[in-house]
């Protein structure tokens, strides 16, 4: 990760991370790996109480069980994006697999919900090879990665994820990383946002906020 966030340097257009400079204090909030009968109606019950623009990276498997739930969170101005069909490692694939395991989940999705997608990828783990990101980059595929781990995956309680945040608050522009197989993650949701929105922070899709117009200086 550390290495793809320096090219991100170069490759301004394939590998994303956080938002532009100048753009406007908001932040991003994504989750990995859902969507799920169980949890995912909870977050998006939180986020339209909250009136939160959310991005799900949904993994292809998951999108075969639950379609509804894709639909739901498309249609209620959440961005939906893919995460692969099985979530496997890049690194456990030649490179014409990680084209086929991003191309075959987006086409999933836009099935799904019948329109077409933006071309965002979040490659299971962040992992990526070389020749996985060329033929991506090929494909008009934009690599999604994130900027601040809300940790949901090592934590045992909702009160660890809310400590997180108050200890250590995401930057301006940032992208957190949340999943939606998780019941913890749902029930820290709601005090996450109020926090956020108390230090000032506004939301964004992922998509909005690498697209937003630089603010200018006064």
């Amino acid at each position: 990760m550390r290495l793809l966030r320096t090219a991100s340097r170069w490759y301004t257009d394939l590998l994303l991370f956080d938002a532009p400079a100048g753009a406007s204090a908001r932040v991003a909030i994504t989750f990995d790996d859902g969507p799920t009968a169980d949890h995912t109606p909870r977050i998006l019950d939180v986020l339209r109480r909250f009136d939160v623009p959310a991005t799900f990276f949904f993994q292809g498997s998951n999108v075969n069980r639950n379609p509804d739930l894709v639909r739901r969170a498309h249609a209620e101005g959440h961005q939906v994006a893919g995460h692969g069909i099985e979530h496997v490692s890049a690194l456990k694939l030649s490179s014409p697999e990680v084209m086929r395991d991003a191309e075959t989940c987006h086409e999933l999705l836009e099935r799904v919900v019948g329109t077409r997608l933006p071309r965002y990828f979040r490659p299971p783990y962040g992992d990526m090879t070389l020749g996985g990101l060329r033929l991506l980059s090929r494909g008009g595929f934009r690599i999604a990665y994130w900027t601040y781990d809300s940790n949901d995956s090592f934590v045992k309680s909702a009160a660890e994820i809310e400590q997180r945040f108050r200890t250590e608050p995401p930057l301006p522009g940032g992208v957190v990383l949340f999943h939606d197989d998780y019941g913890l993650t749902a029930e820290a949701l709601p005090a996450v946002i109020e926090f956020l929105r108390s230090r000032g922070f506004g939301f964004a899709t992922f998509h909005d906020l690498h697209n937003a117009p630089a603010e200018k200086a006064a």
